[in-house]
């Protein structure tokens, strides 16, 4: 699980489990994350697409913005 990350993406799948975002209804935003995490937002673009690669993360489609789920 979270052993298998490290550096900004370990830190945004942290950031991403104290803000609760765990299960599809609980789905975060960017901004959300970024503002958890206290790391620019690129970078954790960056590792939202890593964790989705190791499938440890969901992005739910919004009607404005994307949304990401821990399912991990």
């Amino acid at each position: 699980m979270a052993g298998e990350i490290s550096g900004n993406t370990k830190k945004v799948y942290e950031a991403m489990a104290a803000i609760g975002a765990r299960g599809e209804e609980k789905a975060k935003n960017m901004e959300d994350i970024v503002r958890e995490a206290k790391i620019p937002k690129g970078a954790v673009a960056n590792s939202i697409n890593e964790l989705i690669k190791k499938k440890l993360v969901k992005r739910k489609a919004g009607e404005k913005t994307a949304r990401y789920y821990i399912i991990k």
